[in-house]
């Protein structure tokens, strides 16, 4: 196993942290958000934002930015390109991601069921949410909405919101902390575009984000939707997830493993333009 090379030293980064921690406002130890039981969304609406991010979450958040090849790498990245499977609840599908700098995303699946292929895509293109079946059959793309959209549109794989322009977007807020798979880590809430809120658990020691999620579908039911990073590889100088575990509460359910993951590639941006409907519309005849 690789040891990190830290390029901020670890004790100086925990006296800054400290020092921003005693200017916050301190919350009680917050358990992990996903232990709650369901995600009230008239709860959600109530959280007010914060004017501005705190000194607490503004240090770790430029302590992960170092400790993971330094803001200024992250500010050169652009996209990511990832493949890999996709394990959910034993449903292994094949996968192709893009995630733009600027939040746009989308997710190619391809599976095999009872001989036949399928593919699907998933796409966020910066306004809205939508998915289209493309084999065995090409079918109308279908515009996706509530707590799904919410999901997929602002809790990403690999990108973090962390770096412009996402960041201007985001006011993020101390919480607390927490432990993630038996370690300490800081929890920070981002508020982001709509005041959709995100989690993100910051290791106390090393500063590596190892949890971050929020509000998903599960079965029809709006519940709290986590990836817990469990590997780490250095990829353009950035270390970024090498595999993921899919959370809700505090059960996994599947998991996210990369076969290969690219910054800065060619993409085509057509794929982010929605296809045009190819039901027919009726006419209304006026008289």
């Amino acid at each position: 196993m690789r040891t990190l090379n830290f390029s901020l030293k670890p004790a100086r980064a925990i006296a800054l942290l400290y020092c921003a921690l005693a200017a916050t406002p301190w919350l009680c130890d917050a358990n992990l958000h996903a232990q709650e039981s369901g995600a009230d969304e008239a709860k959600e609406a109530a959280v007010a934002r914060p004017k501005a991010t705190d000194a607490a979450s503004d240090q770790l958040i430029r302590n992960y930015l170092t400790v993971t090849g330094g803001a200024a790498t992250h500010n050169k990245v652009s996209n990511v390109l990832a493949k890999g499977r996709l394990n959910e609840a034993g449903n292994v599908k094949r996968f192709e991601l893009i995630e733009l700098k600027d939040g746009r995303r989308h997710l190619t699946l391809k599976w095999r069921h009872l001989g036949r292929n399928y593919k699907e895509c998933h796409v966020f293109d910066g306004q809205n949410v939508w998915t289209q079946m493309l084999s065995p059959k090409e079918e109308d793309p279908v515009n996706i909405g509530g707590p799904e959209a919410k999901h997929f549109s602002h809790q990403r794989w690999l990108l973090t919101p962390f770096v412009p322009p996402l960041h201007s977007e985001y006011v993020f807020k101390y919480q607390g902390g927490a432990v993630v798979a038996g370690r300490s880590c800081h929890v920070v809430v981002g508020f982001g575009i709509n005041d959709v809120r995100s989690w993100f658990y910051f290791d106390k020691d090393k500063f590596l984000l190892l949890r971050w999620g929020g509000i998903g579908d599960v079965a029809g039911l709006s519940e709290y939707r986590d990836y817990s990073a469990r590997k780490f590889k250095k990829v353009g100088g950035l270390l970024l997830p090498d595999e993921i575990n899919l959370m809700v509460e505090n059960s996994s359910y599947g998991t996210i493993q990369f076969d290969s993951v690219q910054l800065n590639q060619q993409v085509d941006m057509t794929l982010f333009k929605q296809p045009m409907s190819k039901i027919p519309v009726l006419r209304q005849r006026t008289r």
